[in-house]
């Protein structure tokens, strides 16, 4: 119950600084000294030394012993989406993308280690920073990232998009032949209500199969 109560007070304090951001994003200074404070209230770190460090040392920041804590993953992660915004409005495309892909890498780590996260509307919050990534030409690694995280988001019919995207990469091929045949197999075994929320019904499955 106490934890409860402390992660409910987080979101409620993080969700209203972010509102005060989004407020005034269009003053350049008053929004990263928000951002900057922001950081430290509630990570303990400035905005440039979050920016300066690698993701892997990032990561290792957000642990508490030897366990990456999910909340302080995505209130990191959409404090770094919140500046990127503001670079990709003024034209600074490669500042907002550096931020677009540290902020993507910290949402992925939630979803891919399956870690716990209480922080309210995060799973929302963290669409919208892989939908950022998708403004920009990326890697096939981080197409691989959109396929899982997409997957494991439910937005089935993202991550067959993504799978497909991998296809044209002829190093690829082998791990989405693979993992193509092996996504659909997994979608058949879920509701069909599931499949439909996840924009890929189960008669397009099956169609796909059949190719």
């Amino acid at each position: 119950m106490i934890k409860d109560d402390y992660n409910s007070k987080i979101s409620k304090e993080f969700l209203s600084v972010i509102k005060q951001i989004k407020n005034v994003k269009n003053l350049r200074l008053e929004a990263f000294t928000l951002i900057d404070k922001a950081f430290k209230r509630f990570l303990g770190f400035s905005s440039s030394f979050v920016n300066s460090v690698s993701e892997k040392d990032l990561l290792n920041l957000m642990k508490k012993g030897d366990k990456i804590q999910g909340i302080q993953c995505a209130i990191a992660a959409v404090f770094l989406f919140e500046e990127g915004n503001i670079f990709y409005e003024e034209g600074n495309y490669n500042e907002a993308y550096f931020r677009y892909s540290k902020a993507f890498s910290l949402i992925y780590t939630i979803f891919s280690l399956e870690l716990e996260c209480e922080l309210e509307g995060y799973k929302e919050l963290s669409q919208e920073i892989a939908n950022a990534m998708e403004k920009f030409e990326i890697t096939s690694e981080d197409q691989e990232k959109l396929f899982y995280f997409y997957k494991s988001l439910g937005v089935f019919s993202k991550a067959e998009d993504y799978l497909y995207d991998l296809i044209k990469d002829p190093q690829k091929k082998d791990f989405t032949e693979n993992n193509l045949k092996e996504f659909y197999s997994d979608l058949l075994k879920k509701s069909d209500e599931d499949l439909i929320k996840g924009n890929l019904p189960r008669n397009e499955i099956l169609e796909a199969l059949r190719a």
